[in-house]
This record gives C-alpha cells, structure tokens and sequence, in this order.
C-alpha cells in the first residue's frame, strides 16, 4: 500500500513539474496565446473581448470594449512576449491605450495588471476561443 502511495506522489509531482514548465517556453506561450480572450471580472454591461495572433515573439489583434453606460468601440492590439512575460498595448478607438503587464498562469488564463497613465488594477483574461478563425 505504501509503494501504490509513493508511486501516486512522484506521478502527481511529475505532472505538476511538466504542466508548470511549459507556460515558461516561449513557443509554448506563443501557441497558447493565439485564440479569442474575454476580460473576467468587469461590472454589468462591460466587456473587454480580443482575439490574438503570433508572430514568433511578436502579438497583435483586434477587438472590442463597451462600458455599462458606455463609451463602447474597437481597439487595436500590439505586444510582445519576452522570457515568460507578456506585455500588451490595448489601442482603444477612443485614444485611450491601457497595457497589460501579465503572464499566462495557465493555458486559458492570462493574468496580470492593466495600466492607464498612473492607474493600475489586477486584471484577468479567460481564453474563450482556441484558435482564430483561418488560423
């Protein structure tokens, strides 16, 4: 019974070990970047979605953000991924631009802190599409 229990808690440990390592990897992130993210947390009524695409260690996309009672618009992305960070540049059509300073903490979860000017707040992005479209 006491080798069935350590045989289970080297396996835990070695998946945990495998699972960890690859948001650290550059490619791995890249791959786990590309696809459509909403902004989780925001009140009624507001959004934040985006979809991304990589090039290497460069990022970009497009989206949309609306407010409860607006403003509401379109936005242009554009980042980088450097080591395991992730810095992102959203463009809002309104010439409002907030950057995201974040990390993936897992493949469908990006997390980190969004900054416009001297304002920062925590902010979490969930993945809600894979891939898109004609990828």
């Amino acid at each position: 019974m006491q080798i069935r229990r350590l045989m289970l808690a080297v396996s835990l440990v070695s998946v945990a070990a495998c699972s960890s390592s690859g948001l650290t990897d550059p490619n791995t992130i890249a791959a786990d970047l590309r696809g459509t993210w909403t902004q989780t947390g925001l009140g009624v009524g507001s959004s934040r979605v985006f979809t991304l695409q990589v090039m290497g260690t460069t990022v970009t996309g497009t989206g949309s953000y609306a407010g409860e009672a607006g403003p509401f618009g379109n936005m242009t992305i554009t980042g980088s991924i450097t080591g395991a960070r992730i810095s992102l540049d959203f463009a809002q059509d309104d010439d409002i631009t907030f950057h995201l300073s974040a990390t993936l903490s897992s493949s469908r979860m990006l997390t980190g802190t969004l900054l416009n000017g001297s304002d920062s707040a925590a902010a979490t992005f969930q993945k809600i599409q894979v891939d898109p479209p004609g990828a």
